[in-house]
């Protein structure tokens, strides 16, 4: 199925991408895609809405048509298909609840980039992702941000 790969840039709600630096500690729920110790010191988070169309307006539901999300870092933001993700997140998780007899699944719409494994050098890098689909079709990169590590 082509059309994911022609998806509403990713996440037609990627308009509403936080890159957040924030103070380590405290507060809220880590998601179930935390992988390793929790980072110390600041923290950045990169947030998003799923996207609910393709590009051609037809109704898409992350959930079932969904599979990972593809976050790549660089030092510029001349990201191109040759380019290699730094990681994939899951589009959707399973928690288990507090009783332990069930999983609730939701989607994942946050990521802290600290947790990435072998990050480029500098103190400003460029922080890009791409939606990959259950038939593994991959959307247009999302317009780069400025992620200043300082």
């Amino acid at each position: 199925m082509k059309r994911l790969a022609a998806m509403r840039m990713l996440l037609g709600g990627l308009a509403t991408i936080l890159l957040l630096a924030g103070c380590g500690g405290g507060g809220g729920g880590e998601t179930s895609t935390s992988q390793g110790p929790a980072p110390s010191g600041p923290v950045s988070v990169l947030e998003w809405a799923p996207p609910t169309t393709y590009n051609d307006n037809v109704a898409l539901d992350p959930e079932r048509d969904l599979d990972y999300y593809e976050i790549y870092v660089r030092p510029d933001s001349n990201f191109t298909d040759s380019d290699q993700p730094l990681i994939q997140v899951a589009a959707v998780a399973g928690t288990l609840s507090p009783d332990g007899l069930t999983v609730t699944r939701s989607l994942v719409k946050e990521f802290t980039l600290e947790l990435i494994p072998s990050l480029p050098a500098g103190s400003q890098l460029y922080v890009t992702m791409r939606a990959v689909g259950i038939d593994q079709q991959k959307s247009a990169f999302m317009a780069p941000l400025l992620w200043d590590r300082s």
